[in-house]
């Protein structure tokens, strides 16, 4: 399947994303300054979250929203001309809950995510994925995958085992391809909440820059911590004065330190209260909606490891589940005497910093499972914004070095 679109003119930095789901990663690009050509994604009820959104948010027309198997879309149209490719490729073959199979698991994508990479060579890549892919258990994989992204023009040969490809891989010397052939590829693993997300959610983000543009990744720094939480809850109480309670009211266990001095240039967690205590009670299911996505589904309950979220912590990560109802990752503890509630499709799109004005299409199930799957917005909006100043800051230079030369 070929693809067509016609750029906007009025922004320079050009992206395609792949494995889109409902929009966090496409949300939080487009926050750092970047505008989509295409949003590929197989998914019906996330390829109706985004064009529900994608004019209002994304400044981009529905058919900009391609819903295909990535595998059947032909993207050497734009071989040259991209940017940013985005990919947050589907994670059960590294999830700690899944089978652990990697490359043996015919969900693994990575595969085909190499060969985007290879047709179109874009400035620069950006993929996420769940902190299972840096396991011991995938080191040897997580390696590979490093390594092809560094050289995506080395084919695998037919029925080649990734073992003698990687070892073909290894043993490249730096003149075997031009330098427009290869990437500097950097990969960080990341909790949301180092970085202000009310969500406690590893992820690994791999960023690359094309060989030729002389760029490399940088690591993000911390801008929150732990430390100053407790600090803000415990020695000073402006936590609570923030919201407007007692101390009384915090349920969950004590933090087992409490720092005597503030941390310097990290601000506080958020938490579960930080991010939802100002929107109303959500409505019973049936009931008109006040605010879109914000209803109750009753149902909740208690099992082993599966206890919910408190109020004054950040969230536990929530996870998509195979029907969509994970149970504790999806819930937060109301009361001292553990009582229980599903978080809202609203309430766990705050937890995942989606606008509020981004609507999720779909059944409560449908709508928790494409956030249980999302990129936090935020997040991948920091990733995008330390990739989008580099390309903007060389292309700036080239355009002064150009000036210079014609004086």
């Amino acid at each position: 399947m070929k693809i067509q679109s016609e750029p906007n003119s009025n922004c320079r930095l050009k992206c395609i994303e792949l494995f889109a789901g409902a929009g966090g990663l496409a949300l939080g690009v487009h926050k750092a300054g970047f505008e989509h050509l295409a949003l590929i994604e197989w998914d019906n009820m996330s390829t109706q979250t985004l064009r529900a959104n994608c004019k209002s948010h994304l400044n981009i027309d529905e058919f900009a929203v391609i819903e295909a198997d990535v595998r059947d879309v032909d993207l050497c149209n734009y071989e040259g001309n991209v940017d940013l490719l985005a990919a947050g490729p589907p994670c059960r073959p590294f999830s700690t809950a899944g089978k652990n199979l990697a490359e043996k698991d015919s969900r693994d994508m990575f595969p085909i995510l190499i060969n985007k990479v290879a047709e179109i060579m874009p400035k620069a890549i950006l993929i996420e994925n769940v902190r299972g892919l840096t396991r011991p258990k995938f080191s040897v994989y997580f390696e590979y995958l490093i390594m092809q992204l560094k050289f995506p023009k080395l084919e695998i040969k037919e029925n080649e085992p990734m073992e003698e490809h990687l070892i073909r891989l290894r043993n490249l010397k730096p003149l075997d391809f031009n330098d427009d052939e290869t990437y500097v590829v950097e990969s960080q693993l990341v909790d949301a909440t180092d970085f202000g997300l009310p969500q406690r959610r590893q992820r690994v983000f791999i960023s690359a820059f094309r060989s030729d543009l002389n760029l490399s990744p940088s690591h993000l720094a911390p801008t929150h911590s732990s430390q100053a939480l407790y600090y803000d809850q415990w020695v000073t109480g402006h936590y609570w004065d923030r919201h407007e309670i007692p101390s009384d009211d915090y349920l969950g266990p004590l933090p087992q330190y409490i720092p005597k001095a503030q941390e310097e240039d990290l601000k506080p967690w958020k938490t579960v209260r930080d991010a939802i205590t100002n929107l109303p009670p959500p409505v019973l299911r049936g009931d008109p909606e006040i605010i879109p996505n914000h209803v109750q589904v009753p149902g909740a309950r208690v099992y082993r490891c599966h206890t919910g979220s408190y109020y004054d912590r950040p969230a536990k990560a929530l996870k998509a589940g195979t029907h969509g109802t994970p149970g504790g990752e999806n819930m937060v503890i109301t009361s001292q005497q553990g009582d229980v509630r599903y978080f809202t499709t609203r309430e766990a799109a705050r937890l995942q910093t989606f606008d509020d004005e981004w609507c999720f299409r779909g059944k409560w199930g449908h709508c928790i499972r494409q956030l249980g799957d999302a990129v936090p917005v935020d997040l991948a909006k920091s990733f995008a914004i330390m990739i989008h100043s580099k390309l903007q800051n060389a292309e700036m230079g080239c355009i002064h070095d150009e000036k210079r030369g014609a004086i």
